[in-house]
């Protein structure tokens, strides 16, 4: 049984998707921020990163965005939302699986902190980082004129990784979608999704509560 420790509006959302995208079982633990928007204490507790998101999968706990959603695709539902190696899009799930993280979501975490640690808006290092974003958003614009979803035509985990930073990532920063219409198209898609709905209605930053 895998066990999700979520922590509210954060990247622990990820997993809950994919497990609903698979249909597979799981049991999930909810954590409130602070109102500091840090992780509880409780939280930061139970990984020595002591960041989102943390799961348990057969006594092993689990963390790392990308380490988490890998380990979920590549070990359940037979493998159905990855792509294995030899298949013709292999290379770009990869690349779009890695590039959330590592490029992307990395600079918009960038403004993140500096709005949060008050660098002024005009500050020439915000201003850099947001014309970088600015070029990787338009960058993720002509990949999404071309195939419905990131790996190609079929929906997989690299779709969910992406994702995040395109709709809770805005709780946190602005960042305006409006130049992009196929990212704005490329939403719409995936909020049609059963499986989003239902993630989002568990895990989402306006999840039902009991």
């Amino acid at each position: 049984m895998i066990t999700v420790y979520h922590l509210d509006r954060s990247r622990s959302e990820r997993p809950v998707w994919l497990l609903e995208e698979l249909g597979e079982p799981y049991a999930i633990e909810h954590f409130d921020r602070m109102p500091t928007l840090e992780a509880p204490p409780a939280y930061k507790a139970l990984h020595p990163l002591g960041s989102s998101p943390v799961i348990k999968a057969d006594g092993k706990v689990i963390a790392e965005s990308g380490a988490v959603i890998e380990f979920l695709a590549t070990t359940l539902g037979n493998g159905r939302l990855a792509v294995a190696p030899g298949a013709p899009n292999y290379a770009d799930y990869l690349f779009w699986f890695h590039f959330s993280e590592s490029t992307l979501m990395n600079e918009v975490t960038r403004e993140i902190m500096s709005e949060a640690g008050g660098v002024p808006y005009e500050n020439p290092g915000r201003k850099f980082s947001r014309q970088r974003t600015a070029g990787y958003l338009a960058f993720v614009n002509d990949r999404l004129a071309e195939v419905p979803y990131f790996a190609g035509e079929d929906f997989t985990a690299a779709d969910i990784m992406m994702t995040f930073i395109f709709t809770t990532t805005r709780l946190f920063v602005g960042l305006d979608l409006a130049p992009y219409p196929n990212i704005l198209r490329y939403i719409e898609r995936i909020e049609s999704r059963p499986a989003y709905q239902r993630s989002q209605k568990i895990a989402g930053p306006n999840r039902e509560r009991s």
